[in-house]
């Protein structure tokens, strides 16, 4: 009897026991799956979130693209419509600018550039020496003209452009270079007196110095503010619109005055003739041989010219257009030297006193450094 009741007493036990591992299986079950229901509920909450979060940034991301893109559209035509007719104008100012600095070249390679009446700048009609100062300022005018406009237009959207507008400045800049042209780093000139130093006094003789010591005596550059006189001679206004002046309106502006007479005409012409008084003085009488800076100038100016060219044709990148705008090839040469077997191709003061031939060899190397010093920032 007492062993029925001792084994009812451990079936009961084991049936409490049972009933509490299946109670306590349950209970686990059940936690583990509230977790697991949780965690994927935590799961897809964070995916959803992630997804908005992505649908977002991309929402964000394509309207800031649509808005790059309508700026640029926008931007591209204003810059297209306002700065291509200027850059053709420019390309056209500085190949005539270009051809006139090869015409002075020719005029003292056939002497006439030589005393006499025949002499193109000094003789008797104004024309020729009016239109060296026009060629010459007319590229820097476009350049201003463009200038200007950089404030309402966004340049970086077209590189060629950029270029053009960059290396066109650098032309300007070479016209106030006299006293950069002569320091170290750019070939010496023998300016033929023993110790002579360009030096040229702040305020011109009224009388030119002899041919000889014009060369370190007369000022063969412009200040800044100079040529910022000088090209603004050669702006006129339609109704609203700026732009530079034709040959023909300039000559007409300054009605017959000539530009190398010692007194100044009424009017508008007068105010022009004082504004280009600085760069009439750089070029009256002009000789190379008497200018030896402004003519290492002149083809510092030629090289940018090229270069503008060469930009303007997309002609490579600016390494390549640097490289050909040089001065390395004979034929690139030819066209600007001055020296000739007329013996009128250098003045009868100066003969015997000057290695001219090395001269201009020293001043292809100093135009060629020129575009170095002044391009190469541009190229990096």
């Amino acid at each position: 009897m007492a062993g029925d009741v001792q084994s009812a007493w451990i079936a009961a036990g084991a049936s409490i026991v049972v009933a509490l591992v299946a109670f306590g299986t349950a209970v686990w079950t059940n936690i583990q799956s509230g977790r697991a229901t949780r965690e994927q509920a935590e799961r897809q909450a964070g995916t959803e979130q992630s997804l908005a979060i992505l649908k977002s940034r991309l929402g964000e991301e394509q309207d800031a693209a649509k808005a790059k893109r309508d700026y640029e559209y926008e931007a591209r035509k204003r810059l297209y419509t306002e700065l291509y007719p200027l850059a053709y104008q420019l390309q056209e100012a500085a190949r005539h600018a270009r051809h006139r600095i090869m015409n002075l070249a020719l005029a003292s390679r056939i002497g006439a550039l030589a005393r006499g009446p025949d002499n193109w700048i000094t003789g008797r009609d104004p024309y020729y020496f009016t239109s060296v100062i026009h060629n010459l300022i007319a590229p820097l005018a476009v350049q201003e003209l463009i200038t200007r406009k950089l404030t309402l237009l966004d340049l970086s959207l077209d590189h060629d452009l950029q270029a053009q507008h960059l290396i066109a400045g650098r032309a300007a800049e070479a016209l106030r270079s006299d006293f950069t042209l002569v320091d170290p780093r750019y070939p010496p000139i023998a300016f033929g007196a023993a110790g002579a130093h360009y030096a040229p006094p702040e305020n011109p003789p009224a009388t030119l110095p002899p041919e000889a010591e014009q060369r370190w005596k007369w000022r063969q550059g412009l200040y800044s503010g100079q040529i910022s006189e000088a090209v603004d001679a050669l702006l006129t206004t339609d109704n609203t619109t700026v732009r530079a002046m034709t040959y023909a309106e300039f000559a007409k502006a300054l009605g017959g005055a000539d530009l190398r007479a010692e007194t100044d005409p009424p009017g508008r012409a007068g105010e022009m003739k004082r504004a280009l008084g600085p760069l009439i003085e750089v070029f009256r009488s002009f000789h190379p041989a008497c200018r030896p800076i402004t003519w290492r100038i002149l083809l510092a100016q030629a090289a940018c010219h090229r270069a503008l060219a060469l930009a303007a044709a997309g002609r490579g990148t600016i390494e390549v257009i640097l490289h050909a705008a040089r001065y390395t090839e004979e034929k690139d040469r030819k066209v600007f030297e001055w020296i000739s077997d007329d013996p009128r191709s250098i003045p009868d003061a100066l003969r015997g006193q000057i290695d001219f031939a090395a001269e201009q060899a020293s001043s292809f190397a100093a135009a060629d450094l020129f575009l170095d010093h002044t391009l190469g920032d541009i190229a990096e």
